[in-house]
């Protein structure tokens, strides 16, 4: 209902938004005259070009780092490999608000503020998308691993060629959990963005809202733009999601 409801008061006018008695349908249903004003006031374009490259960018470097790392936790013994396991996903108690002034304090230091990497910067590695492929990869057959060996196949052959293939799902959710995660993100690039070029679509949506008014028809329509990509990846991949509950033992 609250996505239903943005998407009609985006095809009303104001004063019919604050008519009362409160009115469900608007008068015109092709009224999309609030889509276009705002592209015209705002580079919107330009906002979800900048949020699909870092959430993109975030999404793919997570995907490869956590897939690393969660074969190394899954498959091979070392000391020390459960407490080091177990610190690392303690991680996901931090607030991250308690970390931001030294990661600020870090973009500045590198000249990372207003660029993309300063936005990605702190998303290239997922703390969850560890614990998701460990928990995917630890399932597989050692036998199959073996064979692999016996074959003569290099332990990075074994993870491309057999560790890879076999937890697609994970991966695939993974992928579409980083990428929705980053494209919502807004907090952080509050911090980081100066420049109006630079903006992702969360701080887009801002330059409707001031201190005196609301431009509800505007940003309603800002934010059904902002949230048909994602919509749409979500509704195309989901049985990925499904599969990779079912076979990673994330169930309940």
């Amino acid at each position: 209902f609250p996505f239903f409801w943005m998407a009609i008061t985006s095809l009303k006018i104001p004063p019919e938004i604050i008519r009362l008695p409160l009115q469900v349908v608007p008068d015109n249903w092709l009224n999309l005259d609030n889509y276009r004003e705002v592209f015209q006031r705002e580079p919107f374009i330009r906002y979800l070009l900048n949020t699909a490259l870092v959430a993109s960018i975030a999404a793919l470097s997570s995907l490869v780092v956590s897939s690393l790392a969660g074969y190394g936790f899954a498959k091979f013994h070392f000391p020390g490999r459960d407490a080091f396991f177990l610190a690392i996903v303690a991680i996901l108690m931090v607030p991250f608000q308690s970390v931001v002034v030294p990661l600020y304090l870090w973009m500045n230091r590198f000249g990372l503020l207003d660029t993309y990497l300063g936005i990605v910067a702190p998303d290239l590695v997922s703390v969850f998308g560890v614990f998701l492929m460990r928990q995917a990869i630890e399932v597989i057959p050692n036998d199959y691993m073996d064979a692999a060996r016996i074959d003569g196949c290099s332990e990075l052959k074994i993870f491309f060629k057999v560790v890879l293939p076999s937890v697609k799902p994970a991966m695939a959710t993974l992928l579409i959990i980083k990428f929705m995660w980053n494209w919502n993100e807004f907090f952080w690039p509050l911090v980081v963005i100066n420049s109006p070029s630079m903006r992702v679509v969360t701080i887009g949506l801002m330059s409707f809202t001031n201190i005196y008014f609301i431009e509800y028809n505007l940003l309603t329509a800002a934010a059904v733009v902002s949230i048909l990509p994602i919509l749409l990846i979500f509704l195309t991949l989901q049985r990925w999601v499904v599969q990779a509950v079912v076979m990673s033992g994330l169930k309940g």
